[in-house]
């Protein structure tokens, strides 16, 4: 393929401008294992590349994240600006990649930013594990933006796992983004499995049931989730998640019966929030595992431009 170099720049140059953090291109041959009903190329059968771009939560967003008791912490910046606002600018600038290219001739189709209406076609389906219509993390690590971290948050160099991120996919013949190959984003020997020893529903594990994946012929493993125990936190139904809810959890594997009657004795407060602007205006509760996590201290890097560290040249 004889790929565009102007044309990736002046895409690059377009989501640098809009406030992007993170840009990179995964080239679609690193998506290939990618689970069946979900790949790009099912989408968009001529596609031929991914376009993969992050913003960064603040770290004072991060920082003062807690518990509503906790003098000098508040959840609020986090449900606004480190979720709600991102999933709408993502949104936005993905929407304007999208139209840029198919302005030059190419197709173009983008998802929303992973949240609940991710999963409308699983739901249906119910094929395996919930996932949603696409992987914007797994595309993020094809994409050169980070790794994989034990939690399967993806760890973004000086970041850590504070970025969101989205996804355009496309048939423009872009300049591939190399695979990210520093030192390890993610040192659970470290840190003592941090993400698991926060999570205030104990749905990770140290060891039991690790996930694997290939993305660009790099090997990739991370700790199983139990997505409907994490779900009691995201949806603030537990102490420790950032809300007002103290209720328990049955031992054992959440099971989703009991997910709903919790959910049917929400705190007032936190069912006021969820059901006025929930995913709109605020996103998920909780977050420990990403406000927690102690990646970004690792490596005493300078903060650089976002030019000087993905920039490509025209040619």
């Amino acid at each position: 393929m004889d790929y565009d170099h102007r044309l990736t720049k002046e895409i690059e140059t377009l989501v640098v401008r809009e406030g992007v953090d993170l840009f990179g291109v995964a080239p679609i041959e690193r998506l290939e294992h990618a689970p069946e009903g979900y790949r790009a190329q099912e989408y968009l059968p001529d596609a031929t590349c991914v376009v993969s771009i992050a913003l960064h939560l603040t770290n004072g967003v991060c920082d003062v994240w807690g518990e509503p008791a906790e003098i000098g912490k508040s959840i609020t910046p986090y449900l606004f600006y480190g979720y709600g606002l991102l999933n709408w600018e993502l949104g936005r600038i993905a929407n304007l990649v999208a139209k840029q290219l198919e302005h030059k001739g190419y197709k173009s189709l983008t998802f929303p930013p992973t949240w609940v209406i991710s999963f409308y076609r699983w739901y249906g389906r119910r094929d395996g594990e919930l996932k949603a219509d696409f992987s914007h993390r797994h595309t993020a690590v094809a994409a050169g933006l980070g790794e994989l971290g034990w939690n399967g948050l993806i760890l973004a160099p000086n970041y850590g796992p504070r970025v969101r991120f989205n996804s355009i996919i496309t048939n423009a013949p872009l300049v591939p983004s190399p695979m990210y190959d520093g030192p390890p984003l993610c040192q659970p020997e470290k840190c003592n499995y941090q993400c698991v020893r926060e999570c205030p529903t104990q749905a990770l594990s140290f060891h039991k049931d690790q996930k694997k994946c290939d993305i660009g012929g790099r090997h990739f493993e991370y700790v199983h989730s139990d997505i409907i125990r994490c779900q009691y936190a995201i949806l603030a139904l537990v102490k420790g998640s950032g809300s007002f809810g103290h209720q328990e959890i049955p031992p054992g594997p959440g099971k989703m019966k009991n997910l709903r009657e919790a959910m049917e004795n929400m705190n007032p407060v936190d069912k006021a929030m969820i059901e006025n602007d929930f995913g709109l205006v605020c996103g998920d509760f909780c977050g420990r595992c990403l406000h927690k996590c102690p990646a970004p201290l690792y490596e005493n890097i300078t903060k650089t431009s976002f030019n000087s560290e993905v920039s490509l040249s025209c040619e």
